[in-house]
């Protein structure tokens, strides 16, 4: 009785640590550091809005009426979203890459109805400025992708 009964506990461990085992991924940052690059441009883009005329103030740069920078608690999802995507768990790393890959084309999209890219106040450096951070909202939303992609191909 007690030989079956010591084997017992090394027969529960071993599947435990075997699937902790598979579940664990390589860390990939590139998804975190093209967020945190759109987090200074978004922050870039609220002091040019206040320069140029188009926000009073930072906080107004950074708010739902934003024209080259994007709303501080959406920006917070997304850093959060994109520490999920750099960590070692599958599960939380998918979670994190997949939110990102479907709200980075969401915010493009989101411009040309919120009226962002017919501003008629916007100067040609605000045009380009814009060009600059959509195009990295776009890299951002692409780098996603591929963590996506990479994760599903890693079936633990």
């Amino acid at each position: 009785m007690s030989a079956s009964t010591s084997s017992e506990p090394h027969r529960l461990i071993a599947p435990i640590q075997q699937r902790s085992a598979s579940s664990a991924v390589p860390r990939d940052r590139r998804v975190f550091v093209g967020v945190v690059v759109l987090t200074a441009l978004s922050i870039g883009g609220a002091i040019i809005s206040v320069a140029g005329g188009l926000s009073s103030t930072i906080w107004e740069a950074m708010g739902p009426t934003a024209r080259l920078s994007i709303p501080i608690p959406m920006i917070l999802a997304q850093l959060a979203a994109a520490w999920l995507a750099a960590c070692q768990r599958r599960r939380l790393a998918l979670l994190g890459s997949a939110l990102l890959a479907v709200v980075e084309p969401i915010c493009i999209i989101s411009g040309f109805y919120d009226g962002g890219y017919s501003d008629p106040a916007r100067s040609p450096l605000h045009v380009a400025y814009q060009f600059l951070f959509i195009a990295t909202i776009a890299v951002v939303g692409v780098l996603a992708g591929l963590r996506v992609s990479s994760l599903l191909r890693r079936r633990g």
